[in-house]
């Protein structure tokens, strides 16, 4: 197992389970026994989906379930055929407050029925993947028609042993990523390689810029949002935003849309706080953003964790939605010039390779120490995709919290549109939909504001 995957292996604890939940809406309800056969079929040839993490005396890795069985991991939940959203989110946050087994893989795909449709809610372990890998296996395991692909099956072939990485060569690759990160290599035949002691001195100089930066970060402002009390979690989601119409408001601000709706998080999160007798504009708050490190080794497989963290403080205090934007548009660009995110990865990756009690000890120092949130953006599908014969009306996910960290906000895109999650401590923030309705306000209030800014250009 790679040091990065045992960090979030390790991240896990009784009142905060690691677990990436997602949501797949259908539009029509497939057998269990068609689904079972489709997940069956297509993960085949994925050999982590039929392992479990494991650590015995030879360290942390993983091994082959020698009782795999797909009726364990892809079950079926009743609920009413009225209920509610208020029930399907009760029902989401209970998943997402259950540990899963360890005496087998660590995910499970649970079809709810109700009328005509149904709702698959994906749990796994977020030491199996990250969001973007996990987009790529579900690109890899739906069809982009009903009639399907008989070229996109994969044969359950008996699977090879997985080869055993050394500690030493652990941290020879985690060289090479961090090397191709600050500086990438020549071009084949463009200039001789600098000696060893030149590279690992430039990437050293690098990340030691980094440490000190994240060293001498100032601890945020104590407030309500901030700690995760238990294992109770609750969850909300927006209806989909066009992204036709998230565009032009971005555009007309001068951001991207990742900044604008982080400024809506931003104006959302200024509202909770106000609620609550607390004055945002005296609050540092600040929420870990995931980044992808492109020229990493193996940046586009279907399994692993193959990103960096950034700490985004978010400006509460602007009021001014433009000036808001642009200033979490700059300190965007600000933490995507910086290696901060190659030093996060880095440095998880070592501390994945330490044994207890320094592991749980450096885990919280680098995470729970530093942020109130998660939130993440995830590319999803830009067309409709369809499972064991039925169309992916809609999806959705929630971004797990490491710690004691208790919020996570998550932003999907799919077939032209984006939507919103968030999951939260429950005793903390009982009514995330609350949080949702708030920042898809501020967005609403935003767009009349971009179209006079578009007519007066």
């Amino acid at each position: 197992m790679s040091g990065i995957d045992a960090a979030w292996w390790h991240m896990s604890r009784p009142h905060n389970p690691l677990v990436i939940v997602g949501v797949l809406q259908l539009d029509a309800a497939p057998t269990l026994k068609a689904l079972r056969e489709c997940m069956d079929t297509r993960l085949g040839g994925e050999r982590r989906w039929r392992q479990r993490p494991v650590r015995d005396a030879d360290g942390d890795h993983w091994e082959a379930d020698p009782r795999f069985r797909i009726e364990r991991h892809v079950t079926r939940l009743p609920l009413p055929a009225d209920a509610d959203g208020a029930a399907r989110r009760a029902l989401i946050g209970r998943l997402a407050s259950e540990p899963l087994d360890p005496e087998h893989p660590l995910w499970q795909l649970v079809m709810v029925k109700a009328g005509k449709g149904a709702t698959l809610v994906l749990r796994i372990h977020h030491c199996y993947a990250d969001g973007a890998a996990l987009v790529r296996l579900l690109q890899a395991i739906t069809d982009g028609s009903a009639a399907g692909s008989a070229a996109a099956a994969v044969a359950t072939e008996p699977l090879a042993p997985e080869a055993e990485v050394g500690v030493l060569e652990e941290l020879a690759r985690l060289f090479t990523d961090a090397e191709r990160a600050v500086v990438p290599p020549p071009a084949e035949g463009h200039g001789p390689v600098p000696p060893m002691a030149a590279r690992v001195a430039r990437v050293a100089v690098a990340l030691g810029r980094e440490a000190v930066r994240l060293t001498d970060m100032p601890d945020e402002t104590p407030t309500p949002l901030k700690g995760c009390d238990g294992p109770d979690k609750a969850v909300a989601w927006s209806a989909p935003l066009a992204l036709a119409d998230l565009r032009p408001v971005a555009r007309a601000f001068g951001c991207s849309v990742h900044a604008l709706m982080l400024s809506c998080v931003a104006a959302a999160l200024a509202g909770e706080l106000r609620s609550r007798g607390q004055d945002p504009r005296r609050a540092e708050l600040r929420l870990l953003v995931p980044t992808p490190l492109a020229r990493t080794r193996r940046a586009q497989a279907s399994a692993g964790n193959h990103f960096g963290l950034v700490n985004l403080a978010l400006p509460l205090g602007i009021a001014n939605p433009v000036a808001r934007s642009w200033e979490v548009q700059r300190r965007l660009e600000a933490l995507t010039g910086s290696h901060q995110a190659l030093l996060m990865h880095v440095l998880l990756s070592l501390v994945g390779l330490l044994t207890e009690p320094w592991r749980t000890k450096a885990l919280d120092l680098l995470l729970a120490g530093k942020a109130t949130g998660v939130a993440t953006t995830v590319p999803g599908p830009p067309a409709a995709r369809y499972l064991a014969g039925a169309r992916i009306a809609d999806m959705m996910f929630w971004v797990p919290q490491a710690g004691d960290i208790g919020l996570g906000v998550s932003f999907l895109s799919y077939d032209g549109s984006l939507r919103v999650g968030v999951m939260s401590d429950a005793a903390r923030l009982p009514e995330p939909q609350r949080l949702v309705e708030r920042l898809v306000d501020e967005f609403e209030r935003l767009r009349p504001l971009a179209r006079l800014m578009s007519t007066q250009d």
